[in-house]
């Protein structure tokens, strides 16, 4: 589609400074897909990533370059291939190259189909005959629009989708107008690459092309063009229409060869993914979708004045913003399930909502407008994005971490590399066996409940070793699947327990698992029910901290330094939520620091469960309150008071909650202080739930 009308050029001092906001916003763009660029998770939408994620790691692993590639989640055979591996290919070739690890390198592939795709949108605003200088408008909204900052370099095959989505519709159009062949071989390969890597991105692009296609033939129906024509258009699709069918029956077949994955045949899948009348229509899948444009896309009041000002001064670019929103919704209709339930979908067709944006800021610079008015609108449609993204992704993001929990490290500690894990309770979700990086066999809740299915899947199993069963929810009721598993040699109860999992090992390996669980520490993993450690908890007298072992150990991981030595009558313990460490003090405990001599700050937070002082106990069964003394130690046995206070939430306000603690002190001569915890002015210990945050003597 292009515009007819001949648009007065922008000054050059203007066409700069368009450049000069474009450049602007890409920095912008750059650093925030930079924003927690060492973490090892993969913030938004992790369980479609980590599907993706783990296909790449077995791809790399196996060094399996097939089209019948890994995804090994549902079971053996291991392959369940849905897209054309092309961008977990190069995602592999990337970190191989480069040295890169997989998580970085999907990134970079990612940001590098999304910046490649910029040319494109370039050169199809000049179809539209959008001003050079005015064409980086465009680009600064696309590249400041909150989703793509946060998605664009998300473990995903999206942006490579989306990129060779537009290249087609730029090269088809031209080689269809300009009977040129180079553009045709463009379209040819870029149309193949969309169809095979995202089909569902790869429709919504075709709708314009459609749309352009059916106005020409219309056009010359008259001069007998449109033969012509037509050759160019059906010389510019047969490649990639014959090579997406190809693909999804060949993927379909492998699919079928996998018992528990048949529910991902195309068949099968149709419902899902295109939906039926009554979905298209649905208030209650509009709404949702409402929710996600309202609040994952930009900022709402930006749309909303963008709307606004689109119907009030923007009628030269009306034809193209009127196109790019129509094929905006026309993906919202055509897939209602997806877009309803899936916000990094919308990477896909989001981009022709920000370049209607765009558009009506180029109205409004070709209009008579006061350039100042020009360039306050551009601030603030620019400047409203990036506070969008602040507002919604910047604190998923920036947040660094390791990659998994407990449960992942624990089965990748507990297992062996080429173990087969089972888990129950979680769908087909790709988390746990990409993190544990572990072959799964993943039962979804219509086969847990289906014995056949369960022995079907299990019997693909033959052969190889199963490293671990992890239950998720209740046991009760699942007795039967557990004895199955157990006689395939794992243990007839489970060993340990992550939140609300249990989890079943080998018989066979048991005595070693419960030592590997006793020197490792892993979040929230503690032995199930009924289990013993070798070694007991140390209480009610001194133990020297390097005698531990290291599950014991890991109790004084937030203390900086460690304690050389400890007394605890009750045993420690230390709780881990929310990324504290919170060490139970309750009385008697004695912690021994060995410090150089100097000028010393000891700093922590003290806080009690708030069941230690409820109004309703009587003043027996509530805490008196503990007292808390910092002293120093001398060599002959003495010991003199650095600092000491009671702490007394029952019958003072202020002593409520988490209390910050410092104590500043001075040593003359290396030594020994003793930071003690005793009980309050009654003498009692009765609900002295009192807990120590990160401690530090620096």
């Amino acid at each position: 589609m292009g515009n007819s009308s001949t648009q007065r050029p922008p000054p050059r001092l203007e066409s700069w400074l368009a450049l000069v906001v474009f450049v602007g916003c890409l920095a912008f763009h750059c650093a925030g897909a930079l924003v927690g660029w060492q973490s090892r998770n993969l913030p938004g939408v992790e369980y479609r990533q980590a599907q993706t994620a783990i296909s790449a790691y077995f791809i790399n692993q196996e060094d399996n370059f097939s089209l019948a590639y890994p995804t090994p989640v549902l079971g053996k055979p291991w392959s369940i291939p849905l897209e054309f591996p092309l961008y977990q290919w190069t995602v592999v070739e990337v970190s191989r190259v480069t040295g890169l690890s997989l998580t970085k390198a999907g990134r970079v592939v990612s940001l590098a189909c999304f910046y490649l795709m910029l040319p494109a949108i370039y050169l199809l605003l000049a179809r539209w005959r959008v001003a050079p200088g005015h064409r980086w408008l465009v680009l600064a909204v696309v590249v400041t629009c909150p989703l793509y900052v946060f998605y664009s370099r998300a473990f995903l095959m999206e942006t490579m989708a989306l990129m060779f989505s537009v290249w087609f519709w730029v090269a088809y159009e031209r080689a269809v107008a300009g009977r040129h062949g180079g553009w045709l071989a463009v379209a040819i390969v870029a149309g193949s690459a969309a169809g095979l890597v995202k089909v569902t991105t790869f429709l919504i692009y075709l709708l314009p092309v459609a749309g352009w296609s059916l106005l020409r033939l219309w056009r010359h129906r008259a001069d007998g063009r449109w033969r012509g024509e037509l050759v160019w258009m059906a010389a510019a699709v047969a490649v990639p229409f014959a090579a997406t069918l190809g693909w999804l029956h060949y993927s379909d077949g492998v699919k079928a060869l996998n018992p528990a994955a048949r529910f991902l045949r195309s068949e099968a899948m149709m419902g899902f993914t295109i939906g039926a009348p009554a979905t298209r229509f649905s208030a209650e899948l509009w709404a949702m979708k409402g929710r996600i444009i309202a609040e994952q896309l930009t900022w709402l009041p930006l749309l909303v004045g963008g709307a606004a000002l689109a119907v009030l001064g923007a009628r030269s670019r009306g034809r193209e913003i009127l196109l790019c929103l129509a094929v905006f919704t026309a993906a919202l209709v055509a897939f209602p399930i997806l877009y309803a339930y899936h916000e990094y979908y919308y990477l896909a067709n989001t981009v022709l909502l920000m370049i209607a944006l765009g558009l009506v800021l180029v109205a409004l610079a070709e209009s008579a407008q006061p350039r100042w008015v020009v360039a306050l609108a551009v601030v603030l449609v620019a400047g409203a994005q990036v506070y969008a993204y602040f507002d919604r992704y910047y604190a998923v993001q920036s947040g660094l971490s390791p990659g998994g929990d407990g449960l992942t490290q624990s089965l990748r500690a507990l297992t062996g590399p080429d173990d087969v894990i089972v888990v129950t309770g979680q769908d087909w979700n790709s988390m746990t066996p990409y993190y544990a990086q572990r072959r799964a066999l993943m039962l979804r809740g219509d086969a847990e409940a289906d014995p056949a299915q369960v022995d079907a899947a299990l019997a693909a199993l033959d052969g190889e070793k199963i490293g671990a069963l992890a239950v998720t929810g209740p046991l009760a009721g699942k007795e039967w699947f557990i004895q199955r598993m157990v006689a395939r040699g794992l243990g007839s109860s489970p060993l340990y327990v992550w939140r609300d999992v249990s989890v079943y090992l080998p018989a066979a390996r048991r005595t070693l698992s419960l030592q590997r669980l006793e020197q490792q520490i892993f979040s929230e993993v503690h032995p199930a029910p009924g289990v013993e450690l070798p070694h007991g908890q140390p209480l009610n007298t001194w133990w020297e901290v390097a005698k531990l072992w290291r599950s014991q150990r890991g109790n004084f991981d937030g203390m900086t330094p460690v304690p050389v030595r400890y007394f605890s009558t009750f045993g420690l313990t230390l709780e881990r939520a929310g990324g504290r460490a919170d060490f139970g003090a309750h009385p008697v405990t004695r912690l021994v620091f060995a410090l150089p001599a100097g000028r010393h700050v000891l700093r922590t937070t003290v806080q009690f469960s708030p069941d230690a002082y409820r109004a309703d106990l009587p003043e027996t069964d509530a805490t008196d309150g503990v007292e808390i003394t910092l002293a120093a130690l001398s060599s002959d046995g003495g010991r003199r008071v650095l600092d000491s206070r009671i702490v007394d939430p029952r019958h003072r306000a202020a002593d409520r909650g988490r209390q910050p603690l410092r104590i500043g002190f001075t040593l003359p001569q290396a030594g020994e202080v003793e930071l003690f915890v005793g009980p309050g002015p009654a003498g009692r210990s009765t609900r002295d739930w009192v807990m120590l945050g990160r401690l530090v003597i620096d």
